[in-house]
């Protein structure tokens, strides 16, 4: 058991609904409104936000910051962008990050609610200094570094899996609170899905399931590629209007492609958001991500920029290569009628087609060949993060 830094510390301190009129639009076709999860149960006195006041976690530093999608380095939040959640307030270095922790606070809130997650494996409440951090998990752990050492190396240098054991027990025994963990995308997904349950009237939920029932069996999944085909090669325009060639981003590694129906789906940003989160992890296995839509390019811009996308985002207008991969559908007939006056999706995408792309991903090797595919006629189903992590890192591991 290390020496707690707490004990030789001359100083230390204790510690929105949806309108039913946009249900119809979370469904098939949702506005990017954002389910927000109940908090979990928490004892505010025991966190590290003052007692008094305003209770401002992490000195003010945008939790979403220290993240890949954030930019990974802690930067000062603004007034501007605060939040309250579960009776801590949480500051933002911008509107986006803001959003990104609303999406998903158990992601982004710091472990051991927020004292030094070294000293916590003996129970210590030990002020850290915010900009001493180790993102990992999915988890933000911030480290006491001062005078007295940095126990951020001391982190480091030990058992990762056994301290956060130890540190997650201690801070249950303080808090009570179960340990704070980053959902699975299914999870996010399954989240959005009951928020319309509880909203939309009962044949409206029963005219969307009976349109998910329709697109399977329209022969899309037969038609879709499969692994073990060649992906076609495409060239395709991005948000900068310069030519990307599939061909050119093979010759350097794998490529992860996948599709989304457009930035007014929610389940959309959800994928494309968690996407983003192990980009770090694909960029090491070597991979590419692209990610493909129907919608004209200036809508794919601001998808990529509303949601701090760093990977390559694609206009595939009239569904064109969308079409060559087997994966776009014509929507049935009854939820374009529900869908006229609320969602033209023909004036979004620049076409007279009521069409839109199944969730597809693949993750392509480098001769071309498809070694992964995930299809599912269901819009609120996606391909599992990790599920795509492994298959990158197995053609890695291959070469």
């Amino acid at each position: 058991m290390p020496t707690s830094p707490a004990a030789r510390l001359p100083f230390r301190r204790s510690i929105a609904s949806i309108a039913l009129g946009a249900a119809l639009l979370a469904g098939v076709a949702g506005t990017p409104a954002i389910a927000q999860p109940s908090a979990p149960t928490r004892t505010i006195d025991q966190w590290d936000v003052p007692k008094k006041g305003v209770r401002l976690a992490i000195d003010g530093y945008d939790p979403v910051s220290y993240f890949p999608e954030g930019g990974g380095k802690p930067l000062k939040g603004s007034a501007q962008f605060e939040h309250l959640h579960g009776g801590v307030t949480y500051r933002f270095s911008s509107a986006q990050t803001r959003q990104r922790f609303i999406a998903d606070p158990a992601r982004y809130e710091p472990a051991h609610g927020g004292w030094c997650s070294w000293a916590m494996i003996d129970g210590d409440k030990t002020e850290p200094n915010p900009k001493s951090f180790i993102v990992k998990d999915g988890r933000l752990f911030l480290f006491y570094d001062g005078l007295l050492g940095d126990t951020r190396a001391n982190w480091l240098k030990g058992d990762h899996a056994a301290q956060l054991a130890k540190a997650d027990v201690a801070w249950k025994k303080i808090s009570g609170e179960e340990p704070r963990m980053p959902r699975t995308l299914a999870q996010r997904l399954d989240e959005r899905r009951a928020e319309f349950d509880r909203k939309a009237p009962v044949e409206m939920k029963e005219r969307f399931e009976k349109g998910v029932r329709d697109v399977a069996g329209s022969g899309v999944l037969e038609r879709a590629l499969k692994v073990g085909s060649t992906a076609p090669d495409f060239t395709l325009k991005n948000a900068a209007g310069a030519d990307v060639h599939l061909r050119d981003l093979l010759a350097k590694g794998p490529v992860v492609l996948t599709w989304y129906r457009g930035g007014w789906c929610p389940y959309c940003s959800i994928q494309l958001r968690a996407m983003q989160e192990v980009l770090p992890e694909l960029t090491a296995a070597g991979a590419h991500v692209v990610a493909l839509s129907p919608e004209k390019p200036d809508a794919t811009a601001k998808t990529a920029e509303s949601n701090l996308l760093g990977f390559t985002v694609l206009s595939d207008a009239g569904n064109q290569v969308g079409k060559r991969y087997g994966v776009v559908y014509e929507l049935p007939p009854d939820l374009v009628q529900a869908l006229k006056g609320v969602l033209d999706l023909p004036t979004i995408n620049g076409t007279t087609e009521w069409e839109l792309p199944i969730a597809a991903t693949y993750v392509i090797d480098r001769d071309g060949r498809i070694t992964y595919a995930f299809l599912d006629a269901d819009y609120r189903k996606r391909a599992e993060p990790s599920e795509i992590i492994d298959a990158a890192r197995q053609l890695s591991k291959s070469k």
